[in-house]
């Protein structure tokens, strides 16, 4: 018995498309943190905000190219 079904193979490009959106969100933000940390000698986003961030934006982009790849 299977929980999920599988991914289509654009289901899985969308998902590798996402993960790759969160990667270089998370990045965006680690420098911003640390450049912020170097000049002011405090941190602008938390590593909790950093961590559903990247969370949100990696299934949230896979939601919504998955929605868009529905409609064609």
């Amino acid at each position: 018995m299977k929980l999920f079904k599988d991914a289509s193979k654009r289901e899985h490009q969308n998902w590798n498309k996402a993960v790759s959106a969160g990667f270089y969100i998370l990045l965006l933000l680690l420098f911003v943190n640390v450049i912020m940390y170097t000049y002011k000698g405090a941190e602008l986003v938390s590593s909790f905000l950093m961590f559903w961030t990247g969370i949100v934006v990696t299934f949230g982009y896979q939601f919504i190219l998955n929605r868009k790849s529905e409609k064609k």
